[in-house]
């Protein structure tokens, strides 16, 4: 049996002295790295290494190396030795589920060579190489140990006295609203379902924020997916089914829980989507935590929003974000209008073709084709409009602040449609049939429309509604009272136990892989509970290293929170400075400029079109008889010639960079 490497082969040899039988790599009592005792019991087993012990024992990579393969043996001994039955699996039933694993593994390598014209042993050889062992022997106590591993995981977050505890860390405040974070950083898990419309971004840095176009398949779908959830006919989840084009459709748009580990920098989601609902929430939400100042500030640090993104300024993320922005329903129901709309009965092309100045994507920029965070709102015609009337410039000449009508402030104020639908709440905003407000947010992948399930601000749970920690039990139905419907586990509604079961499953993955360290909580309690742990001392060349793994595990939690602190400002700083770009983008800029159609001074322009051109365009596309071919007797030009000439690139209406 080869010892040159800290592998299964060690490993076995450990279990092998444990069971006291020979084994080339047990050497003399001097040289045992650990000596331990079963609670209970007066006979002490020891654990062995090689002479390489004496290379790694001062590296945090050997310490870490050895820490694993002595929990390894703890564990296997638990389940081995000791007969740990608390978990969801006996080590019997463990065993033979390993078996059926290898033999799986055979098969695959059997196919994986008849596809790849190789040899059987060449492919089993690579599954071995894969798993780091030399045999089916060894990877049989492969499986029998990361199964072993993740039943006492389970079984730890689920079940143990501390299991409450470790769930509020994992949360990351209490039901009081003060901080649970101990070691490590909490999750602050939120419950998310979403919509979405794909829509690629332009290629050009230039044109991605003004100039962005769409099919006509996209604005159809873009009117069918938010008429469909105005009208209140289907719930958020039949409609996701029916018109989302992201993996969870077929699950109701359900993405499950969201996290915010950050900690090489990058998120779960898409920045827009993610740092999108964080802000909505923190800002604009329900604001369930308002009232209590110390829960409002730890939800604040913990999603980031104490990160300090400019620097210069030493502006938090908090507040470097814009405002909500509100566009009305009437864009979607003018968007599906819109969408066949590029030529007139006569073939005469907006523009000549131009499809930025298509009427569906005059709409899309102005609307859509932003990063902000923003809600769809039923606005009438008792909204105030805003201030887009013409001024003087110093020289008389007229000047039409073209910028005013794609303020973010003010792209639900100038409209004069109100729709009698049964999905607008007190405030005209669209909701589910829940009452969640659906937030939407553009992202490289399309359009979002999200809705917040459940809250980090719900952490004590109000009207009813389950608190954050009831919420994310890991009961199911056949558990009886224990069980409850109003939990992440409960969302769905299934006669399988199995598919409760999967979602159960989710919840313990989250909270036993939220903290990186978190199989020390697992080493601890197998060395230290007074009644089923296992005493260990370390001796001879080891004396010391028992500290040394803590030293190390202490080291790892304060990198970890580190590590996610400085990710989600980075996260943050991108996101806002893109909202920057962003605006600069799209707001109206002060040059003087003659337009060639009017002859009069633009003053102002933007990369925008006004929405106005798609409105006169689409009148003669709907009814070009409509309008007068007949020539001016002064001017000789007919009001079609005017009204096309509004559509150049140039025209009255455009004030186009």
């Amino acid at each position: 049996m080869k010892k040159s490497k800290l592998s299964i082969t060690l490993v076995t040899s450990f279990i092998a002295a444990m069971a006291l039988s020979a084994c080339s790599s047990v050497k003399s009592d001097k040289e045992a790295i650990a000596e331990f005792t079963p609670y209970g019991e007066t006979k002490s087993f020891k654990l062995y290494t090689d002479d390489i012990y004496g290379k790694y024992q001062s590296t945090s990579n050997g310490i870490s190396k050895f820490y694993d393969k002595i929990l390894e043996v703890l564990i296997r001994y638990k389940f081995l030795n000791q007969g740990f039955d608390k978990g969801e699996m006996k080590y019997s039933e463990i065993e033979s589920w390993a078996a059926n694993q290898v033999k799986e593994q055979k098969e695959k390598a059997k196919s994986t060579a008849k596809s790849n014209g190789t040899s059987y042993d060449h492919e089993w050889d690579a599954i071995l190489k894969a798993n780091n062992v030399e045999n089916a022997k060894e990877l049989k106590q492969k499986f029998i140990y990361d199964k072993e591993k993740e039943v006492m995981k389970n079984w730890y977050a689920d079940n143990n006295d501390n299991a409450e505890a470790l769930k509020n860390e994992f949360i990351g405040i209490n039901a009081d609203g003060t901080s649970a974070e101990k070691d490590v950083k909490g999750a602050f898990p939120y419950h998310v379902r979403h919509i979405l419309v794909k829509v690629d971004e332009a290629s050009d840095a230039l044109d991605k924020f003004t100039k962005g176009t769409i099919s006509d398949a996209q604005a159809k779908l873009l009117y069918n997916t938010v008429t469909t959830l105005a009208e209140g006919k289907y719930k958020f989840a039949e409609v996701a089914k029916m018109y989302s084009e992201d993996g969870s459709a077929s699950n109701g748009g359900d993405v499950g829980i969201m996290t915010n580990t950050a900690t090489s920098g990058s998120l779960g989601m898409v920045n827009e989507f993610q740092l999108g609902l964080y802000a909505y929430d923190h800002l604009h939400g329900n604001g369930k935590a308002e009232t209590n100042a110390t829960a409002k500030a730890t939800i604040a640090d913990g999603l980031g929003f104490n990160s300090i993104v400019d620097e210069k300024n030493n502006k938090k993320a908090s507040e470097a974000l814009p405002g909500l922005v509100e566009v009305p329903y009437e864009a979607f129901v003018d968007m599906g209008k819109y969408a066949e709309a590029t030529a007139d009965k006569y073939g005469n092309k907006l523009a000549g073709g131009n499809a930025a100045f298509y009427p569906r994507n005059i709409l899309w920029n102005k609307y859509l084709n932003i990063h902000n965070i923003f809600v769809i709102k039923n606005a009438n015609s008792g909204d105030a409009t805003f201030n887009a009337a013409d001024t003087l410039d110093a020289n008389n000449n007229t000047v039409h602040h073209a910028g005013d009508e794609f303020k973010a402030e003010n792209l639900a104020k100038n409209t004069v449609y109100k729709a009698s639908l049964p999905r607008f709440n007190a405030d005209n905003y669209l909701t589910d049939e829940k009452g969640n407000v659906i937030v939407g947010v553009r992202s490289q992948y399309g359009i979002h429309f999200m809705v917040i399930e459940k809250s980090v601000y719900d952490y004590a749970g109000t009207n009813g509604r389950s608190s954050l920690a009831t919420y994310y039990s890991t009961k199911i139905p056949t558990d009886g009272t224990a069980y409850n419907p109003d939990s992440y586990v409960g969302y769905i509604e299934s006669l399988s136990n199995e598919d409760y079961k999967k979602r159960a499953d989710d919840v313990k993955s989250k909270i036993t892989s939220f903290d990186s360290t978190y199989d020390y909580r697992l080493y601890t309690w197998l060395t230290t509970d007074p009644t089923e742990g296992i005493a260990i001392t370390f001796e001879g060349a080891a004396a010391g290293l028992e500290t040394k793994i803590t030293q190390y595990i202490n080291t790892q939690r304060e990198n970890n929170v580190t590590k996610q602190k400085d990710g989600l400002q980075k996260v943050w700083k991108t996101y806002t400075r893109m909202l920057d770009v962003q605006q600069e983008n799209r707001e109206a800029n002060p040059w003087k400029i003659i337009n060639p159609v009017s002859g009069q001074y633009s003053g102002y322009y933007t990369r925008l079109i006004s929405e106005q051109v798609a409105k006169d365009f689409f009148a003669l596309y709907d009814n070009p008889d409509a309008i007068d071919d007949t020539p001016d007797p002064v001017t000789g030009i007919s009001e079609r010639e005017i009204m096309y000439g509004h559509f150049s690139e140039g025209g009255d209406y455009t004030y186009y960079a």
